[in-house]
């Protein structure tokens, strides 16, 4: 069985450079709400499941694919969530909204609606499912989820590329590993990493 991992077309959607906490957790609702811009993307002919997430844009994407395609929707593949690291009426860069609250989450802080081991225990319900799967799946999902469902991929013998950032509409194959661990260089940017959770 393969598995493809398909981040999400892009938003139609421009974030500001700074906001206050009460304005950036506005932001990202309004994101998680808005539509997609279309992308030419070609898949092949395989005979796979695809797998959407409960966010809008996950399943336009699947839309507009057009692919005629099994589909069903995972409540464990939607994206990481993020929320305002403190309260404060000061306004702060985008970027650092973005890192303290990945930061939060990954020292399972409260403050964030879930913790690095919470998203660790939906991905490993999620590798559970797809073992019990004959068919090849793709999966249409997120940059930030992607970045650490690649890493339990691999603890479970899955074979693919080390990269953490996944552009829009980009296809990374995963499959049972048959060739050496460095076949695929990793690849890694601190910005890209950390603005890949949308």
């Amino acid at each position: 069985m393969n598995i493809y991992l398909m981040r999400h077309f892009k938003v139609a959607f421009t974030w500001n450079k700074t906001y206050t906490s009460k304005g950036f957790k506005v932001a990202c609702q309004q994101y998680d709400n808005a539509t997609i811009i279309n992308q030419n993307t070609s898949l092949n002919d395989t005979n796979y499941i695809v797998y959407t997430s409960n966010l809008i844009r996950s399943h336009l994407t699947y839309v507009a694919l057009n692919i005629n395609n099994k589909m069903e929707k995972n409540e464990h593949i939607h994206e990481v969530p993020i929320a305002p690291f403190i309260d404060t009426s000061f306004k702060l860069p985008t970027f650092l909204w973005m890192l303290m609250g990945r930061l939060q989450w990954y020292i399972n802080s409260k403050r964030q609606p879930e913790t690095k081991k919470e998203t660790y225990l939906r991905i490993e319900k999620l590798i559970t499912q797809l073992k019990n799967s004959k068919d090849d799946i793709l999966i249409i999902g997120h940059g930030f989820y992607f970045s650490q469902l690649k890493k339990v991929l691999k603890q479970n013998n899955y074979l693919g590329n080390s990269k953490n950032y996944y552009k829009n509409g980009e296809i990374i194959t995963f499959y049972k590993k048959t060739l050496k661990k460095d076949s695929f260089p990793p690849s890694s940017h601190l910005t890209n990493f950390i603005y890949s959770y949308i």
